[in-house]
C-alpha cells in the first residue's frame, strides 16, 4: 500500500484477479525480464570525493548548508523540467556521462514526455548525510491530477567546488514513485479519456489507450464526477512495477492490476493511477487485458465520483460485473474455480470478507469470483441500477465498519432484503451454477 507523507489519506489500493483460465495465455516457458537495474553510485578513483564530495579528513558539511544548497539545486531542476530546459537541469548533474546522471537526464526526458502541471520539492532541514537525502517531491500529471501527488525521493549529492551537485536521484521504496522516476525509459500514448505511460511495447499502449477511450466514457455517463482523464502505467519489469507501487514488490505477480491513489477531505480520489502487472499482461490474452483494465476504471469512475469507500466485497464484485461483462463467454466457465469449491463444500458460506480479499493473506481468486458473484445476485434482485444505487449507498467516509453500517441499512430499501436474505439467494446461485 503506497504510503504518503501529505496529511491526506490514500486509500489502499483495489485490485484486479483473473480466475478464468481461458483468460490467460499460454505462460512462455522463458525466464520473465530482469528487473530494472539499480541506478549505480557515481564511479570514482580514490582519492576523488565520493558522493557526498568530502574528501578522507575533510571537515563533515554543515547540515542546514547543505538542505539549503539542495533546496535551490531542487528549485533550478523542477524550473527546467517546467520549462524543458535541458542544458539547465544538465548543469545541475553530477556526472552526466557517468551511469547515474546518464539516468537523471532520461528522467529528465520521461517528465517531459508525461507533462507536468506542477513540480516542486521540499526539504526540510537538516541534511546530515549529504549521500541520502530524502525529500518530499510535489507534482500533478496535466490533464490527469485533479490535486497535487507527493512522493519521496532520495539525492545523493556531490560537491564540486563551492557547489553541490546531483550525483543520484533515487525513488525510496516506502512510496509509490513518480512514473519517470521508476521508468525513465517510457513512452507516453494519449488518447482522448487517457495518458498511457511505460516502457511496455508500444502495442500494449496503443491497446490500453483504446479500451480506456471506449470505456471510461461510459462509466462517466453512469457515475457522474468520474475524471474525464486517467492514468495507466504499463511497466514492463517487475522491478519497474514494484517501484510504482512503493510495496517493495509484495504484490508485484499476485494481481492482474492495481488503482491507487489519493483522496481529498472529502473522500474523493484527486489522482488515481491504474498499474498493470508486467507479468499478468503478458500471460493474458487481448480478452484478459480489456477485462482487467475495465475492471480497474470501474473503480476509477467509483472512486472519483462517490466520497468513502463501499464493502470490499461489493466494490470488487461491482468492478469484477463490469470487467467480466467484456468478456463474452458464460458465466459457468469464467466462474470455474468457485464451481470447483462449492462442489468441493470448500466455498465461502458468507459474503467475502476483507481478508478473503486481500493478495498479502488469502488466495483471493474464489474470494474474488465469490464477490462477483454477489454483485450479480444484487443485479438479479434489484437490476443494473440497483447495483449502482447499492454501491452508492454503502459507500461511507468513516471506514470498514461504517461502510458495513451503512449497506445493511441500505439493502432493504434498494434491493428488497437484508444481508440475510443476499446471503440466501446467493448461496443459491452458486448452488445453481454448480450443477
Amino acid at each position: 500500500m503506497p504510503r504518503r507523507p501529505s496529511p491526506r489519506r490514500t486509500r489502499g489500493p483495489v485490485v484486479a484477479v483473473l480466475a478464468a483460465a481461458l483468460l490467460l495465455g499460454g505462460c512462455s516457458d522463458a525466464a520473465p525480464p530482469d528487473g530494472a537495474p539499480a541506478s549505480p553510485r557515481p564511479s570514482t578513483s580514490a582519492p576523488a570525493p565520493g558522493p557526498s564530495g568530502a574528501r578522507p579528513g575533510a571537515s563533515v558539511p554543515d547540515a542546514s548548508a547543505v538542505s539549503t544548497a539542495l533546496d535551490t539545486l531542487l528549485e533550478a531542476r523542477d524550473a527546467a523540467v517546467r520549462t524543458g530546459d535541458t542544458a539547465a537541469f544538465r548543469a545541475t548533474v553530477a556526472a552526466p556521462t557517468d551511469a547515474a546522471g546518464r539516468r537523471q537526464l532520461q528522467t529528465f526526458g520521461a517528465a517531459r514526455a508525461l507533462g507536468l502541471s506542477q513540480l516542486s520539492h521540499d526539504v526540510a532541514p537538516p541534511a546530515d548525510d549529504p549521500a541520502a537525502v530524502d525529500v518530499t517531491l510535489r507534482y500533478r500529471v496535466a490533464g490527469v491530477d485533479r490535486a497535487e501527488r507527493t512522493a519521496t525521493v532520495r539525492y545523493a549529492l556531490r560537491r564540486a567546488g563551492e557547489r553541490w551537485l546531483v550525483a543520484d536521484e533515487t525513488a525510496t521504496g516506502t512510496d509509490a514513485a513518480p512514473p519517470w522516476l521508476a521508468m525513465p525509459g517510457l513512452t507516453v500514448r494519449r488518447g482522448r479519456s487517457v495518458v498511457v505511460a511505460g516502457t511496455a511495447p508500444e502495442a500494449a499502449l496503443a491497446a490500453a489507450a483504446t479500451t480506456v477511450d471506449r470505456s471510461l466514457p461510459v462509466l462517466a455517463r453512469l457515475w457522474p464526477g468520474t475524471p474525464r482523464r486517467t492514468l495507466v502505467l504499463l511497466p514492463e519489469t517487475p522491478a519497474e512495477a514494484a517501484t510504482l507501487r512503493g510495496d517493495g514488490g509484495a504484490a508485484v505477480g499476485r494481481v492482474a492490476a492495481t488503482t491507487d491513489g489519493p483522496t481529498d477531505a472529502a473522500g474523493l480520489a484527486t489522482g488515481d493511477r491504474v498499474l498493470v502487472d508486467p507479468d499478468a499482461r503478458r500471460r493474458l490474452t487481448p480478452v484478459g487485458r480489456d477485462v482487467v483494465l475495465t475492471h480497474e476504471l470501474a473503480h476509477v469512475a467509483v472512486r472519483g465520483s462517490v466520497p468513502g469507500t463501499a464493502p470490499l466485497w461489493l466494490s470488487e464484485g461491482y468492478a469484477d460485473h463490469v470487467g467480466y461483462a467484456r468478456a463474452g463467454l458464460p458465466e459457468r466457465t469464467l466462474a470455474a474455480p468457485l464451481v470447483a469449491a462449492v462442489r468441493a463444500g470448500t466455498a465461502p458460506a458468507a459474503l467475502p470478507t476483507d481478508t478473503a480479499l486481500d493478495p498479502g493473506v488469502s488466495d483471493i481468486e474464489v474470494g474474488y469470483l465469490a464477490a462477483w458473484q454477489a454483485a450479480q445476485t444484487v443485479v438479479a434482485l434489484a437490476g443494473e441500477a440497483g447495483l449502482r444505487r447499492l454501491v452508492r449507498a454503502c459507500t461511507a467516509t468513516g471506514g470498514a465498519e461504517a461502510a458495513a453500517r451503512a449497506c445493511d441499512a441500505a439493502m432493504p430499501g434498494v434491493i428488497g432484503t437484508d444481508r440475510a436474505g443476499l446471503t440466501r439467494r446467493w448461496r443459491q446461485r452458486l448452488a445453481a451454477l454448480a450443477r
